[in-house]
């Protein structure tokens, strides 16, 4: 046992006495403790801008500046190289980030550990989903969700990019594949139906496509920024292929897209969900429907060591019944 002796003359001979007596018993004063800094860090780094994390954590721009500040102060090493324009991570701030989110991961597989054993799911939820899919199916559900689960908060990022989960540190992704990465739990939530539609204006002026090599001689609207751009999928004898198209209008909104097809700009390929109200009512005719691949479905992707978590569990569930009347 270490006994430390107190001087009446003050007290900063004890301080640095009991310093140094954990130092010799191999205890090392830690450097750092303060965990909402260096989650803070790792938003920093993840997101590239001060003023955007302080909008998802609730407070000020300045505040991040002086998170991060002292904490660069703490480690004594520049972290981050800014100005004006644009946001750079130093060799100390990769390594130190590389660092923290192996280290905040294990916090959070600790902190759903303990959540499960309480009867109502709790914690963060962060989950990644398209954003068309998560806007016209999750987003006016959200509600819902978080009046059911009281002790629950969700963080979503609408995305058009496939959000690498550990990275990313999310607990749950929606993503619309044929197939997913083997090393993920994926759950099917609802099948992802395509349609090729045109305006009666515009088939009335061109010969309607019967076949689809037809598809190269008309305009076709592309949705860029999707995993179609200018090859569509189509299936011919049985396997399914690709075919080159071309067309007047590139745009990464579905709904510009849209629009110009119902003006009789030319035929686009989207999912049935989004087009199906103005096949019904005769607005858009849907056309190649036998050569249409039903290949794809929507899923919701975890990573296997989460895939029993009570939180995630309730996230899948709200998942299946936003997508319920898709088929």
């Amino acid at each position: 046992m270490v006994v430390l002796e107190v001087q009446a003359t003050g007290g900063k001979k004890v301080k640095a006495d009991s310093e140094r007596s954990m130092e010799f018993h191999g205890i090392r004063k830690p450097l750092l403790k303060d965990l909402t800094s260096l989650r803070i860090f790792v938003r920093v780094v993840e997101v590239g801008n001060f003023s955007e994390v302080a909008r998802r954590i609730n407070v000020t721009p300045a505040m991040v500046s002086k998170r991060i500040a002292a904490l660069e102060a703490e480690v004594g090493q520049r972290l981050l190289n800014r100005d004006t324009r644009r946001l750079m991570v130093t060799e100390a701030g990769e390594r130190l980030y590389e660092h923290c989110t192996r280290a905040l991961i294990e916090l959070d597989r600790a902190e759903e550990g303990l959540a499960d054993l309480q009867d109502s799911p709790s914690g963060s939820l962060r989950m990644t989903v398209p954003t068309m899919l998560g806007r016209e199916f999750i987003a006016p559900q959200i509600s819902r969700l978080l009046k059911q689960n009281p002790l629950l908060s969700v963080e979503i990022n609408f995305s058009m990019e496939t959000v690498n989960l550990y990275e990313a540190r999310m607990d749950l992704a929606v993503r619309v594949a044929d197939s997913v990465d083997p090393g993920l739990v994926a759950v099917r939530l609802a099948p992802y139906r395509r349609v090729i539609c045109a305006s009666p204006e515009y088939l009335s002026k061109r010969d309607t496509p019967q076949m689809p090599s037809d598809l190269m001689d008309h305009n076709c609207l592309i949705t860029s920024g999707s995993t179609m751009n200018t090859r569509w999928p189509v299936t011919v004898d049985s396997q399914i292929t690709q075919v080159h198209v071309k067309g007047n209008l590139a745009a990464n909104n579905g709904q510009a897209v849209r629009a110009a097809c119902l003006d009789g700009v030319g035929i686009m390929m989207a999912p049935s969900w989004m087009l199906q109200a103005d096949i019904d009512e005769g607005r858009l005719v849907e056309v190649l429907k036998e050569y249409v691949p039903h290949n794809r479905a929507i899923y919701a992707v975890l990573l296997h060591r989460s895939s029993t978590s009570l939180k995630l569990q309730t996230g899948i569930e709200f998942l299946k019944d936003c997508f319920a009347d898709l088929h």
